[in-house]
């Protein structure tokens, strides 16, 4: 193995790679926007352009923005093993930190690590300036859209800087040209950079890959349960068509949210009685969420919390028989063993990668936090298995875990105390999980960006598998082809941007 040298990096601390090589000096020349899938190397080829930078004049400072303090602080670790440059000059900052440290923090600093927020806010305050910076780098880049705290620090370090550069890193951008677009615009991308496993200068250092994708067929017994619920949905539905509200018997969670916006505006006796209906039909439909594709204890769970809730819209549902029966049925299921398939092929699924090797890795990726804990629930019955939730920060009532709670998990999964995460979406962006042998996802994501991000968390350094669980005639397929057709497209216009970008710079 060739390792990189360089008067600013440490022997031995980067594997030099062809991909890496190549990313870098299109990275050196100008604003570059990096693609890459997560374990192949993002922070490494920051951490060789920071060295470029440092070298053509180490005066100046770097800046490494992360969304999260965990990330944030990961980078700082990477960075100290990777660059010749003392623990002094790397420092992490971030709001937790007196603002009178920072601003010394800020000065002393050769390369600083730290949340967007507390950058903006700093900024803002005349705390310090990014006059003296000679490379800004943006972690998990496809954050960059509306208010996002990058778009001003970005506008500003091009304002300032003399000489700026900027490195932008995802794994995904999003799936859509114009979102790609806003990206690109409000990071000042001047070079588009992707790699995907399928590329021949990354295939030498990649894992053989190994996914499927399992349908699960619902039973009658729990059919019953969702026909309930949609006679309920379909009622309302058509109450809303008959008032002339809507014209179609098709509505999403978005357009539901957009219009009882819509008619709130107009405060009449009429549009808020239609905003109390929209109100019921978004209930039901999240109740045939769970029920459809993810599992009975979560639904049951829900109708608990809606029995609590005193809003005409719940009142209206809890007189309706259909949604009576549903309750109904559902706890006379559970109080019979009952639970959705999708639970118990999950449990043969890691009891089977577990029989195979004890010592494996496995994360459970799910929706609901509901859902994660009826999974770690069950997942405690399979020998061998370790399981443990690794969910975010506590939202109102809601219980979560701190960023330093998730860290120590993180730590503790890695040493091998646990072997499943049961996870939502904090383990997907940025954070450093172990090498895993097997990622489950509970239920397909319509999101390209999050399915690239999940299914980046294996076949790093070993053979790796990914499976997506899909409840059959329900909106699980919907949502599986969905981010499929999104990733193929995200993935033809960032080659295309790429080669665009690679034409006007050979003329």
């Amino acid at each position: 193995m060739d390792y990189v040298l360089h008067p600013w990096v440490n022997p031995g601390a980067i594997e030099k790679r062809a991909y890496q090589e190549s990313v870098l000096e299109t990275a050196k020349r100008g604003n570059t926007l990096c693609v890459l899938p997560t374990g192949l190397g993002k922070t490494s080829i920051a951490a060789l352009l920071a060295a470029h930078r440092l070298e053509k004049d180490m005066n100046k400072k770097i800046l490494f923005l992360a969304p999260t303090k965990p990330l944030v602080e990961q980078h700082r670790r990477s960075f100290a093993h990777m660059l010749k440059v003392g623990e002094d000059e790397l420092k992490t900052i971030t709001g937790s930190d007196k603002p009178e440290e920072r601003k010394e923090l800020y000065e002393k600093a050769d390369i600083i690590f730290s949340t967007p927020q507390t950058v903006r806010n700093d900024i803002k305050n005349g705390l310090f300036s990014l006059r003296n910076f000679s490379l800004c780098i943006f972690d998990e880049a496809h954050r960059c859209v509306g208010n996002y705290a990058y778009t001003y620090i970005a506008k500003r370090y091009m304002e300032q800087a003399s000489d700026p550069l900027i490195l932008a890193l995802t794994a995904s951008p999003g799936s859509h040209r114009e979102k790609i677009n806003e990206v690109k615009n409000r990071l000042f991308i001047d070079y588009v950079e992707i790699r995907t496993r399928e590329d021949q200068d990354v295939r030498p250092y990649i894992q053989k890959l190994e996914q499927d994708y399992i349908e699960i067929e619902l039973p009658r017994l729990i059919r019953s349960v969702i026909d309930y619920l949609a006679a309920v949905k379909n009622d309302r539905i058509k109450k809303l068509v008959s008032w002339r509200i809507i014209n179609y018997d098709k509505i999403n969670k978005t357009q539901i949210l957009k219009l009882q916006q819509d008619l709130a505006k107009k405060k009449t006796g009429f549009n808020m009685a239609a905003v109390s209906v929209l109100a019921e039909v978004l209930k039901v439909d999240h109740a045939l969420i769970l029920a459809e594709t993810q599992c009975l204890a979560s639904l049951q769970s829900y109708f608990y919390k809606l029995k609590e809730d005193k809003t005409r819209a719940v009142a209206r549902l809890m007189k309706d028989k259909n949604f009576l029966d549903a309750i109904r049925h559902t706890n006379e299921l559970i109080a019979e063993g009952k639970e959705h398939p999708k639970m118990e092929k999950l449990k043969e699924l890691v009891a089977e990668q577990l029989k195979k090797d004890k010592f494996s890795h496995i994360i459970v990726f799910a929706q609901f936090r509901d859902t994660i804990s009826e999974i770690y629930k069950q997942l405690q019955t399979i020998y061998h298995a370790a399981p443990i939730e690794f969910i975010g920060q506590a939202k109102k009532k809601g219980k979560g875990l701190s960023q330093k709670e998730q860290t120590q998990i993180l730590n503790e999964f890695r040493m091998g105390f646990y072997n499943v995460l049961c996870a939502s979406q904090v383990a997907e962006e940025g954070l450093d999980v172990v090498e895993t042998n097997l990622v489950i996802f509970y239920e397909p994501t319509p999101s390209a960006i999050r399915k690239i991000q999940r299914t980046g968390r294996t076949a790093r350094t070993q053979t790796g598998k990914v499976v997506i669980l899909i409840a059959k005639d329900t909106r699980d397929e919907a949502y599986h082809w969905s981010a499929h057709q999104k990733e193929r497209k995200m993935k033809k216009t960032l080659y295309a941007m790429q080669q665009q970008r690679t034409l006007s710079s050979v003329k």
